[in-house]
């Protein structure tokens, strides 16, 4: 029994899918996401785009995986809003269990009634790969699943 728990425990997980959480502040003007992705897939997408080993636990290359991460969410996720891509900044990243949060910011954004979201997260890697989002908005929340090839979705308030 031991041996089946130490051996399944190097298993990889038998599901594909990131969490990206928006949420709209009118108060302060602001668009804040987090994106919660497995680790290793994370790391399999880094290692695919830049041909080199990533280990997003090591905090001696923080900052330079910092900079990969930032890069990579740049070209996988993007919003839009009235028509026009928002920038956003990377704030950082946290390890939580086999996950890893990644946090961005949109500074001076205008209230809004629809906003399209671009996500292809880790399709790239996995064809199986499944990007759910949550985006609140006025305090109406409202949910989607995008299931690859499927990049796009226009959310309405």
């Amino acid at each position: 029994m031991l041996l089946f728990l130490w051996l399944s425990s190097f298993m990889a997980h038998p599901y594909y899918i990131s969490v990206t959480e928006l949420e709209y502040k009118p108060r302060e003007k602001e668009l804040q996401i987090a994106v919660k992705i497995f680790t290793d897939d994370l790391e399999d997408a880094l290692k695919q785009a830049h041909h080199q080993k990533i280990n997003l636990q090591n905090k001696e290359e923080q900052k330079k995986n910092e900079a990969l991460v930032s890069a990579y969410l740049q070209k996988h996720l993007n919003i839009q809003v009235a028509g026009k891509n928002l920038n956003y900044s990377f704030e950082g990243m946290q390890q939580e269990e086999e996950a890893t949060w990644m946090f961005l910011l949109v500074k001076n954004v205008a209230p809004f009634t629809t906003a399209t979201v671009n996500n292809d997260l880790l399709y790239e890697t996995r064809s199986d790969q499944v990007n759910i989002m949550h985006f609140v908005n006025k305090g109406d929340r409202k949910s989607y699943r995008l299931t690859n090839p499927d990049k796009s979705y226009s959310f309405s308030w």
